[in-house]
């Protein structure tokens, strides 16, 4: 995740303060018609505002960036898309705010958003997707995160990426690192298949290296019985935490990478990062020390009653499309069913 910008940090403390001074409040709905605020618009978040506009509830949906909603992949490296775009959201009567959520006050049940409008809610639904959680690896500053995209989850890191691999020169050496705890582990495995293949295809004579520092997976195996079905000309070293995988110090600018069996130089690195629960769920207190949002089987925090976690951010979620869908509607029928 990059560091924020002065205007970000600008903006989030203007939207705190209107918080605390309870500023641009938007009123609540007439008496008998609850306030449902869902934030995040991907998948789980669209499929709850839809679920709940159906039964006839005033729904409002925050969105930052109205282009990821209903938003396919748009390469290998980029999250798939899924879920309604923002016109189906406005026909079906949902309203839309275009705006991110940067703090909650549960005493008083508001929403505070970077404009610096406040919205008052009754129930909370949070879609807030997955961050990176920076790690404490020397090197690893916000320059190292710029010039080694993640890429997991990310449009404008994808593009990046994409860019770095069609400027790779002959037979480069290309480096994944892959964090412990990712998921879902399938994508773990189709990334580093994607890469390959676009090696295979792009730079023949190639070397791709994985550094995982996952300690309980069969990633490795799985991987060479996936690479030898279907062959190929890019040499994979795939590196296990007892192997080499763990990553000790980087210093991005000259390529190089630190493991604890050594150093590595490469031509481009893909380094994801341990992920968690997004932004504004730490923000709002509610993850754990997992980074990710303890929730009852109904998607309904542990850490604060009001909200119902949808999507990726709860701490046992499958992190697929179909999951976060199924997310969506089973925390918006609890809702309508309470």
């Amino acid at each position: 995740m990059s560091a924020p910008t002065r205007r970000q940090v600008a903006g989030y403390l203007g939207a705190l303060a209107a918080l605390t001074a309870g500023a641009a409040w938007a009123p609540r709905p007439s008496a008998g018609r609850e306030r449902l605020v869902v934030v995040g618009g991907g998948p789980a978040g669209a499929a709850a505002a839809l679920a709940l506009k159906r039964a006839s509830a005033s729904v409002l949906l925050v969105e930052r960036d109205p282009k990821g909603l209903g938003r396919a992949g748009a390469s290998a490296f980029d999250r798939p898309g899924g879920g309604p775009g923002l016109a189906a959201l406005r026909r079906a009567g949902v309203e839309v705010i275009l705006d991110e959520a940067v703090g909650v006050h549960w005493a008083d049940q508001r929403l505070a958003l970077f404009s610096g409008r406040v919205l008052a809610f009754d129930r909370l639904f949070l879609a807030p997707g997955t961050a990176a959680r920076p790690e404490a690896i020397p090197g690893l500053d916000p320059a190292a995160r710029h010039l080694w995209p993640a890429a997991w989850g990310s449009a404008r890191e994808a593009r990046r990426l994409s860019a770095q691999l069609a400027a790779l020169p002959d037979r480069p050496h290309v480096i994944l690192r892959l964090p412990d705890g990712l998921s879902p582990r399938h994508a773990v495995l189709d990334r580093a298949h994607h890469l390959a293949r676009r090696l295979d295809r792009t730079r023949p004579g190639a070397r791709l290296t994985v550094l995982d520092a996952a300690t309980a997976t069969d990633d490795a195996a799985r991987w060479q019985s996936l690479r030898a079905a279907e062959g190929g000309s890019t040499a994979v070293d795939w590196r296990p935490a007892g192997q080499g995988g763990t990553v000790v110090g980087v210093d991005a600018r000259r390529g190089v990478v630190e493991t604890a069996a050594g150093r590595l130089v490469a031509d481009a690195v893909n380094f994801i990062e341990t992920q968690g629960a997004g932004t504004i769920a730490r923000t709002a207190g509610l993850v754990d020390a997992s980074g990710w949002c303890p929730t009852d089987p109904h998607g309904r925090s542990l850490t604060h009653p009001q909200a119902a976690i949808l999507g990726d951010a709860r701490k046992d979620a499958a992190r697929t499309v179909a999951g976060a869908l199924r997310s969506g509607l089973a925390a918006a029928g609890g809702a309508l069913n309470a």
